[in-house]
This record gives structure tokens, sequence and C-alpha cells, in this order.
């Protein structure tokens, strides 16, 4: 009887099913994390598909709830939200990190990436939220928050008016907040022009969407794409580009 030394056939073994085994298919976003952003409505639906496909392709995803989801905080401070998740995947050793909001998410994502630098590129979802367009709407509410800042008042909260997609409705904040975020001179205003942002983006601007169709954001600062969509629909219609362009980043 020959002897057989068992470790040595498990070792062949071993060699022989890792030899005929197909390699693993590297995940193409492995090491990326990406940060979604909602819009002023704060829901969340209309980026859940696009979350889905970037996990599917290895990109690590969050979704904070941001500040205005129960009114405004300041826009420095809502900017200090996005810190937190950009933290937190760096702390996970995120090698990319990209900002992606929708709407007042796109606007936000913009200032980030304007005011604090650091990530690797900022998906803007049917840009929102521009102070100069809507203070006709808003002027009231602006004289308003002025004269309580100017009284020394900026941290009382009181009812002003809010814009949305054509609804005006009233929202309960603080007149530093408010005018932060509505002041056509104000750091949401300067968001929106895309001023100070030196990292690539992306914008994602629906055919059926009239503000974003009009905007005069400066999207030569970037790549643009126009897809099928409405305001709410665009990131749904636009998930393969957005990764796409994500992953050539």
């Amino acid at each position: 009887m020959i002897a057989i030394d068992r470790r040595s056939l498990v070792g062949a073994l071993a060699f022989g099913v890792a030899a005929g085994a197909a390699p693993a298919r590297a995940a193409p976003l492995s090491g990326v994390a990406v940060i979604l952003i909602p819009g002023k409505a704060g829901g969340q639906g209309p980026l859940q598909p696009l979350a889905a496909a970037l996990r599917r392709e290895g990109a690590a995803v969050s979704l904070p709830r941001m500040s205005w989801t129960g009114g405004y905080r300041t826009y420095d401070q809502t900017l200090g939200e996005v810190a937190s998740a950009v933290n937190a995947a760096r702390s996970r050793g995120a090698r990319k990190i990209v900002l992606a909001g929708h709407s007042l998410g796109a606007n936000v994502s913009l200032g980030y990436a304007a005011a604090q630098g650091g990530v690797d590129g900022v998906v803007a979802m049917a840009p929102g939220h521009r102070p100069d367009f809507i203070s006709t709407t808003t002027g009231d509410s602006l004289d308003q928050a002025r004269k309580m800042v100017a009284a020394g008042e900026g941290s009382r909260r009181a009812k002003f008016m809010d814009f949305n997609q054509g609804r005006t409705f009233p929202v309960t904040t603080t007149a530093d907040a408010y005018l932060s975020f509505f002041d056509p001179s104000g750091p949401a205003a300067n968001a929106a022009r895309a001023s100070g942002v030196r990292t690539p983006v992306l914008w994602v601007i629906g055919s059926a969407d009239r503000p974003a169709m009009s905007d005069r954001a400066p999207y030569s600062t970037g790549t643009r794409i126009e897809v099928a969509a409405n305001h709410q629909q665009t990131p749904v219609v636009a998930v393969n580009q957005i990764v796409d362009w994500i992953g050539k980043l």
C-alpha cells in the first residue's frame, strides 16, 4: 500500500480548484463613497434607484437626513452636516468621495465643494433653489429677516415664505438661517452659480424641468447631460449616465 500525505493531497486539490475557478470580478466602484443629498421636500424616493445601482457597482452609499426636512439651519451649519457624512466616509477608508445632490441637494453639494473642497466630484441632478429667481416671491420675508438681524434678533425663529416647484408655503426657522438660504447675494445663491467649485461637476438636467432648462447656472464648468424627465424623476432616469460618469473619475 502506498502512503498518501493528506496535507499534500489537500494542497493539490485546493490548487486545482483555484486554477480552474474564474477570477472574481472587481467591483468597478469599490472604494468610492457617494453621498446622496435629497431635495427640499426631503424625500429620498427619487434617489433610491441610483443608490441601489451604485451599491451594485461596489460603491459605499449614504443618504443623510438634511436639516431642511424639519426647517432650515444656517447654510454653514448645513454644510457641516455634509462634512459629517464626508468625514464618516473617509474614516471607513473611501479613496474617492462624490457628492450627488437632487434639487436643493445639488445646491448644497456645490456649496460644499466650493467652501470645503476635498471631494472628487459633484453630481448636480435637476439643480434647484435659485434665490435670485424666487426673490420676487420671498421679498417680504427677506425684508422681515433683514430687519430682525439688524435688530439683533437673527437667532429668533419666525415664519417666512418658502418656494418650491411653483408652490409657496410657510417655513419656520431663524432669520439668520432664512437669509443664508434665500438672500440673492448669500451663500446659497453663490453655490447655485457654482462659484468657486474646482472639482469635476456633472449637471443632469431633465428636458421637462423648465426651471433647470432655463437656469443661468454656469454649466460650462463641467459636463452637462439632458434626460427625458421632469424635476422629480431626473435622478431616476439618469441612473446609468451618473454611474458611468462616477466610474470614470
